[in-house]
C-alpha cells in the first residue's frame, strides 16, 4: 500500500482517548466536601503553634529566644529540647531540666501574644464552636473567648488520668470548647508538652489503649473531618498524632501547609488526605466558599434574614438539634427564620447582630428544655436574648414571645424571669415532636 498520499499524519494521543487534561488533579470536589462538613457541624479546627501569631513566626519560637538571650547561650535552640539540654543552660540550671516549666509558665503569666489576623477569621466563624489545639499557649482560648464571652469551656490533657478532661457526649462538640490536647502553659513539669521526653509520653497516652487518653472524645474524632492548620511537627511525630486522632478513617481530614517536609506531603497524598500549600490562603477560602454555599442555601428557603425576619429562635448549644429540626421546619412552612448557626456573619459583631434581629422579628421563640434547669446558674447569651425580647414585647403589646418547652419542663426550677413564665407554652415531646410544635408556632402566629 502507498503511503505517500496519506495526508493526516501521525495519529496522536488526544486523537485516541481525547484531552489528557482529565487526569489533573481537580480539587473542587475536596473543597464541596469540606464546605458540606462545615456546614454540617463535623469539622474539628487542629490549630498548632504556626497560625497563632504573625511576622512568620510561632510563639513557641518566641519564648525559646527570649529565654536563650536570658541565659545568654552561644547557640541558637530551635526547640526546647535544643534549649534545656545546652551545657550553658545546665550549667545555669544546675542541671535541672525540670526548670524549664517554670519559667515558661513565668513568662507568659504577665504577657499575652496578639494573634494573627488568619486565626481571628479562622476561629470567627460559628460552625467552629469546638477547637482543638496542640500548643501549650492560650492564643487560641484569648481568641475564642472574644468571641464566645462566658459560654465558652476550656478542657485540657496533661497526661495525668485523674485531671485529663474528657467530653460527655458527641453533643459537646457543639458547645464553644478549646481542647488543649498537648497540656496547658501554667501546669507543672511534664503537664504540658516542651520536650523531646514530653512528645513521647504524651503521644504514647494518645495512643495507649488505656484510661490515660480521654475516652469519648477520641470515639467522637474518628468519626470527625479534622481541620490541620499551622501544625509544623516532624514527619514522624504528626504520624502519630494523625493517626491516633483517625485510626479506622485516615482520610477524612484537611492539612494546610506553608513549610513542610517532602517525605510527609507524600504520606498525606497516600492516605488521601486534602492537602493544600499557604494557610492564609486556604482560611481565606474557607470564608469565601462557605458564605456563597451558605447564601445558596438561604435562596433556596427565604431572602437573607438579618433583619424583619418571621421568628427568632433563641436556644441553649446543648439543644441545637432541636433548634436545627424547629428551622428545618418552619423554613419548610415559607416561615423567614433567624437562627445563628445559618445567619451570624464571620468576623461580625454578634451581639448586636442578635439584639438587631430581635427587634425587627415578628415573633420571639426561646426554647425551653432540661438543659435550661441545668445551666440555670451559668451566663449563657440566650438569657440576653431573653431580657431584649421581654423588652420588645412590652414596647409592642401584643404576642411576640411563643415559648417552646419539653414536656415536664419545670419554669420556676429554670430560673426564668418572671415577664417570660408568664406566656403560654407550646410543648413538645422531644425531636421527633419539632414538626408538631412547629406547626401549632405557625397557628399561635396566624391568630394574631
Amino acid at each position: 500500500m502507498d503511503d505517500s498520499n496519506n495526508m493526516m499524519g501521525p495519529i496522536s494521543f488526544n486523537d485516541i482517548f481525547g484531552d489528557p487534561t482529565i487526569f489533573e488533579s481537580d480539587d473542587e470536589p475536596l473543597w464541596d466536601k469540606l464546605i458540606e462538613q462545615i456546614i454540617d457541624g463535623n469539622v474539628i479546627p487542629v490549630i498548632g503553634a504556626n497560625l497563632l501569631i504573625d511576622d512568620n513566626s510561632n510563639p513557641h519560637q518566641v519564648i525559646i529566644d527570649f529565654l536563650a538571650k536570658g541565659f545568654r547561650l552561644s547557640t541558637k535552640p530551635t526547640s526546647f529540647s535544643e534549649l534545656v539540654y545546652d551545657p550553658d543552660y545546665l550549667k545555669a540550671n544546675k542541671n535541672k531540666d525540670e526548670n524549664i516549666y517554670y519559667q515558661v509558665n513565668k513568662t507568659l503569666a504577665g504577657y499575652k501574644f496578639p494573634p494573627s489576623k488568619s486565626l481571628e477569621r479562622l476561629l470567627s466563624i460559628r460552625q467552629f464552636p469546638f477547637v482543638i489545639t496542640t500548643s501549650f499557649t492560650p492564643v487560641v482560648e484569648q481568641v475564642m473567648q472574644a468571641i464566645w464571652g462566658e459560654e465558652l469551656k476550656v478542657m485540657r490533657f496533661n497526661n495525668n488520668p485523674s485531671e485529663n478532661n474528657d467530653i460527655k457526649s458527641s453533643t459537646d462538640l457543639r458547645k464553644p470548647t478549646v481542647y488543649y490536647m498537648f497540656g496547658k502553659v501554667g501546669e507543672g513539669a511534664h503537664k504540658y508538652m516542651l520536650t523531646d521526653t514530653d512528645i513521647l509520653e504524651f503521644v504514647s497516652s494518645w495512643l495507649s489503649n488505656t484510661n490515660t487518653r480521654p475516652k469519648n472524645l477520641f470515639n467522637e474524632l474518628k468519626n470527625k473531618y479534622l481541620l490541620m492548620l499551622g501544625n509544623t511537627y516532624d514527619n514522624w511525630l504528626f504520624r502519630f498524632i494523625w493517626y491516633s486522632m483517625r485510626k479506622s478513617n485516615m482520610s477524612e481530614g484537611m492539612y494546610a501547609y506553608d513549610h513542610l517536609d517532602e517525605s510527609l506531603i507524600h504520606f498525606l497524598e497516600r492516605t488521601k488526605i486534602f492537602t493544600k500549600m499557604n494557610t492564609a490562603d486556604v482560611i481565606g477560602q474557607i470564608i469565601e466558599r462557605l458564605n456563597k454555599k451558605l447564601k445558596e442555601k438561604e435562596q433556596t428557603k427565604f431572602d437573607r434574614p438579618e433583619e424583619n425576619t418571621d421568628v427568632f429562635i433563641s436556644y441553649s448549644r446543648a439543644d441545637s438539634d432541636i433548634a436545627e429540626k424547629l428551622y428545618e421546619a418552619l423554613t419548610a412552612q415559607g416561615i423567614r427564620v433567624w437562627y445563628d448557626r445559618q445567619n451570624l456573619t464571620f468576623g461580625g459583631n454578634f451581639m448586636e447582630e442578635i439584639r438587631k434581629a430581635i427587634r425587627t422579628t415578628k415573633y420571639f421563640v426561646p426554647i425551653l428544655s432540661s438543659n435550661i434547669i441545668k445551666e440555670k446558674d451559668e451566663s449563657h447569651v440566650y438569657r440576653n436574648e431573653w431580657d431584649q425580647a421581654i423588652e420588645v414585647a412590652i414596647s409592642m403589646g401584643r404576642k411576640f414571645i411563643i415559648p417552646l418547652a419539653e414536656q415536664g419542663f419545670d419554669f420556676y426550677k429554670a430560673a426564668l424571669p418572671e415577664k417570660l413564665q408568664k406566656h403560654n407554652a407550646i410543648v413538645f415531646e422531644g425531636i421527633h415532636g419539632i414538626n408538631v410544635a412547629a406547626e401549632e408556632i405557625t397557628h399561635a402566629m396566624n391568630q394574631n
